[in-house]
C-alpha cells in the first residue's frame, strides 16, 4: 500500500525551504529522499498542495498543505499466509515488533517455507484487514492465502537460536527510514547473553573490532579473520553468577553469528553454544552439525543470546519508540538466585 505523507507550511520554513520551494519543502520538512520525490513526480496525484497538482519547482504558501504519495515498488514477492504462534509487541502503521522464540526461523527458505515468522505475520495482517474490510478469500486448496510481500521488510534479522524483540517495516519507505536510523546509530538493539567463565577484573566491559569471514565449506559458520567484513561489538558484564556472566551486547554491524564468534574470540562463547562453544572443538566435522536442529523448540539446548529491547525512532513522526521482550525460561533459569531476577 503507498504511504501518504502531509505537511503544513509554516511561515519559520520559508528560509529553509527558499519562500516554499516545494522541492525543498519535500526535502527538509518532510524529509523524503530525490528518488521518492522522483517517484513520486509520476504518479497522477504524487504531489498536490489542497488537492490541486503541483511541480516540484513551484512554491507555496504558510498555511498550505502540501501532500506526496510515495509508491510502495512491487518486487514480486509473495508469503504463503499461515496461522501459528505469533506474539505483537508492538504495531503502528509503519512498522511492527514481534517476540521472536528460540528455534524459530524469520523468513521461508528451503525447508521453512510455510512456518516462518513471516508466513505467521502475514496471517495475523491478513487476519487483520479482513476484520476491518469483511473480505476474506482462500486459495483453491483451502490451505493457505498469498499476500503481496513486497511491503513487508525485517529490519535486522535474529539467528534462528536467537530470541527476542524482531522489528518488521511495513512498507519500503518505512524500511528505508528504519535502515538509515541502524546507518546512523539511532536504531538499537540491546542483547543480554550468557556466556561461559568468569571475566577478568579489567575485562568487564569492551569493543570487539575483529573482522569476520565465512568458513569454507561449512554453511552459515563464520570466524574472526586479519581481514575481513567489518565487525565491532560493545559488550558489558552485568553480574557473574555460578561460573557464568550475564552480558549485555550492542553491535554495530550486523553480520551472521557475530555476537556468537566474537564472544568466542575472547575466550567467553555462549553458554550452550554448538557451533562456538567450549564442546564444538572436539568435533572432527563441522560441516554436518547444525545450528538448533529443526523440531527443537524453546527451552532446547540453543547459544543463550536474547534481543532484549529495540529503541528507534518512528519512522516517520521521530517519536522515539522502546519495546521490550521478557527473558525467556532457559535463561531465566541459568539465573536463578541472581541478584538481577530479585
Amino acid at each position: 500500500m503507498d504511504k501518504i505523507l502531509s505537511y503544513t507550511l509554516r511561515q519559520d520554513d520559508l528560509e529553509k525551504t527558499a519562500g516554499g520551494l516545494v522541492n525543498l519543502i519535500l526535502k527538509e520538512c518532510v524529509r523524503v529522499t530525490g528518488h521518492e520525490i522522483s517517484a513520486a513526480k509520476f504518479l497522477e496525484d504524487g504531489i498536490t498542495c489542497d488537492g490541486k497538482l503541483v511541480h516540484v519547482s513551484e512554491r507555496i504558501l504558510p498555511g498550505q498543505t502540501l501532500r506526496v504519495r510515495l509508491p510502495e515498488e512491487k518486487d514480486g514477492g509473495k508469503l504463503v499466509a499461515a496461522p501459528g504462534r505469533i506474539r505483537i509487541l508492538y504495531e503502528d502503521e509503519d512498522l511492527i515488533a514481534v517476540d521472536k522464540a528460540a528455534g524459530e526461523v524469520v523468513h521461508p527458505c528451503p525447508g521453512h517455507y510455510m512456518d516462518t515468522i513471516a508466513n505467521h505475520l502475514t496471517w495475523y495482517l491478513q487476519e487483520q484487514s479482513r476484520q476491518e474490510n469483511g473480505a476474506f478469500e482462500k486459495n483453491s486448496e483451502g490451505t493457505g492465502k498469498e499476500a503481496d510481500a513486497s511491503g513487508l521488510r525485517i529490519i535486522g534479522r535474529l539467528d534462528k537460536e536467537t530470541s527476542g524483540v524482531l522489528i518488521f517495516a511495513r512498507s519500503r519507505a518505512a524500511a528505508a527510514r528504519l535502515q538509515r536510523q541502524r546507518q546512523e546509530g539511532t536504531f538499537v538493539r540491546t542483547y543480554l547473553a550468557i556466556c561461559e567463565g568468569v571475566f577478568g577484573e579489567n575485562e568487564k566491559s569492551g569493543v570487539i573490532n575483529r573482522p569476520m569471514e565465512k568458513v569454507p565449506g561449512v554453511l552459515m559458520m563464520m570466524r574472526t579473520c586479519e581481514r575481513g567484513m567489518q565487525a565491532v561489538t560493545h559488550y558489558e558484564v552485568l553480574e557473574e553468577h555460578q561460573g557464568k556472566s550475564l552480558v549485555r551486547l550492542h553491535i554495530e554491524t550486523g553480520r551472521t553469528h557475530q555476537i556468537r564468534v566474537h564472544m568466542a574470540a575472547i575466550g567467553h562463547p555462549l553458554c550452550g553454544d554448538t557451533l562456538y562453544g567450549s564442546s564444538a572443538g572436539t568435533r572432527e566435522d563441522l560441516r554436518h552439525v547444525k545450528s538448533m536442529p529443526d523440531g527443537e523448540q524453546e527451552g532446547s539446548r540453543r547459544a543463550l543470546l536474547h534481543a532484549v529491547s529495540v529503541e528507534c525512532g518512528q519512522p516517520f513522526t521521530g517519536e522515539k519508540i522502546r519495546i521490550f521482550s521478557e527473558l525467556p525460561p532457559d535463561i531465566r533459569a541459568l539465573l536463578c538466585g541472581s541478584p538481577l531476577l530479585t
